[in-house]
């Protein structure tokens, strides 16, 4: 491999936009758009796990599904490990498919109920053209890396917990062996007990594949203990990004600020200032002149209320988009 090959990003987005409409006008022109996504830019590299946090509703998951083309951005370009893919339609994805994988967030909800469990992931080796001792072999190998014995494969759904499950899930997302995953909240519907062994899981699985991913959660604990990089989304935007440790050790935005401070101590006598936001989320039909996150902000300034921030770099790869950093 070159040098400039390893230099191409494994996905690189370029002004995502992804807009909803709401409802039909004359001649069926919406008149109205939920913009979910809205001007995100950021690349991911070989190897690199990048977190996307946020409250729920933000556009997370559409970004995710955005990334993977199952929805097709309104506008932008999105790029995977250098080819174009922006609008591929489903033949066009056929090659790129088997490359680009994903773990859902509800692992009861993935499976299907009525089929074992081996027989699912079967499926996956023979619709990409596996043969089926070769697909076999690669489960095998697989169920010995997310520790299951192989024997479970012959349960059905009804019959694993919600661990066992998400194990199984991330397995099959690495039957073809792929260059990305998106990993949408894995742990969020998981017993507390059971999230750390996930993400212990994750972060051996990565180490041992070198594995591609992005990682969405809604909790900053979680994507300070997996991620190399970090961004921030709020009502469709990326507010705040960077390296995990730059980004955690300075926190600057007011969102991502009122976010940590949400988490609660370790210890019950340590005293913490808790930054509770005032007023009402802003619908992403809607969404005010200026800032978008002016409504909730004990900073706000007439200078908010007129333009929209864009993200400025203060250092170290750390971008803040906020009219008073």
């Amino acid at each position: 491999m070159t040098d400039n090959a390893r230099d191409i990003p494994v996905i690189r987005a370029d002004h995502l936009k992804k807009y909803f409409p709401m409802d039909k006008g004359p001649l069926r022109r919406s008149r109205r758009m939920l913009r979910a996504v809205d001007d995100v830019s950021f690349s991911i590299a070989k190897g690199e796990i990048m977190g996307i946090v946020g409250e729920s509703g933000c556009g997370k998951s559409t970004l995710g599904r955005v990334l993977l083309n199952l929805t097709p951005a309104t506008e932008g370009k999105l790029f995977f490990q250098g080819d174009d893919i922006t609008g591929l339609n489903r033949r066009g994805m056929k090659p790129y498919r088997p490359r680009m994988q994903m773990i859902f967030q509800n692992p009861f909800a993935s499976f299907n109920p009525k089929q074992r469990v081996g027989r699912a992931l079967m499926e996956v080796g023979r619709v990409h053209g596996m043969s089926p001792d070769a697909a076999r072999a690669r489960i095998e190998a697989l169920m010995d890396m997310v520790h299951l014995p192989a024997e479970m494969l012959e349960r059905s759904p009804s019959e694993l917990s919600g661990g066992q499950l998400q194990r199984l899930a991330i397995a099959r997302s690495l039957i073809l062996n792929p260059d990305f995953i998106v990993a949408d909240e894995p742990v969020s519907a998981l017993d507390v007990s059971v999230q750390a062994q996930i993400l212990n899981l994750i972060m051996e699985l990565r180490a041992r594949l070198h594995m591609t991913m992005l990682f969405i959660s809604h909790e900053m604990t979680v994507v300070e203990h997996i991620c190399d990089r970090v961004a921030v989304m709020y009502l469709g935007r990326i507010v705040e990004t960077g390296p995990t440790e730059a980004l955690f050790s300075n926190l600057m935005h007011p969102y991502a600020q009122a976010l940590i401070s949400a988490i609660p101590k370790a210890d019950p006598d340590e005293v913490k200032a808790r930054i509770v936001l005032e007023g009402d989320i802003p619908s992403a039909i809607d969404l005010p002149a200026g800032c978008r996150f002016s409504s909730r902000c004990p900073r706000c300034t007439e200078e908010c209320l007129r333009s929209e921030p864009e993200l400025v770099d203060t250092g170290r790869g750390h971008l803040v988009a906020c009219h008073h950093i």
